[in-house]
């Protein structure tokens, strides 16, 4: 059951990072006028919110690691401030303009959480998992 749960992290992992780049790249139709709004890009963000849950879901039932759990926790919190970044551009429009730097950071924890879950099944499969091996080494 484990390898399962860590299987499925790998695979959530990666296909979460795979709704980031269609993110960018609905920010990148909004903003180049290839659509009348930002709507798409809204929506999808709002469902990309859901996958840090089951990451923290897969990453502990799979017995993932604590390292690994803290840098999952991490991105959630991260992702869980995204959408109000953009809503403080009136009133302090220096915050609002992190929206896209946060995203560059969501972006960089998912890779780093996508190659330990990378290491760990492949470990897992090797006979040597490791749940504190070094995110990016």
């Amino acid at each position: 059951m484990t390898r399962g749960f860590r299987v499925a992290f790998l695979v959530l992992t990666w296909a979460y990072l795979a709704g980031i780049v269609v993110q960018v790249f609905l920010a990148g139709i909004g903003l180049f006028g290839a659509a009348r709004d930002f709507s798409d890009h809204v929506n999808l963000g709002w469902i990309l919110h859901l996958g840090p849950v089951l990451l923290l879901i897969a990453a502990a039932v799979g017995r993932a690691g604590a390292r690994t759990l803290w840098w999952t926790a991490a991105l959630f919190v991260s992702v869980a401030v995204q959408p109000f970044l953009p809503a403080l551009g009136n009133d302090a429009p220096w915050a609002a303009a992190l929206h896209p730097v946060n995203a560059m950071v969501i972006f960089w924890l998912t890779l780093s959480v996508g190659m330990q879950a990378w290491r760990l099944v492949r470990g897992q499969a090797a006979g040597t998992a490791s749940p504190t091996t070094p995110l990016m080494s």
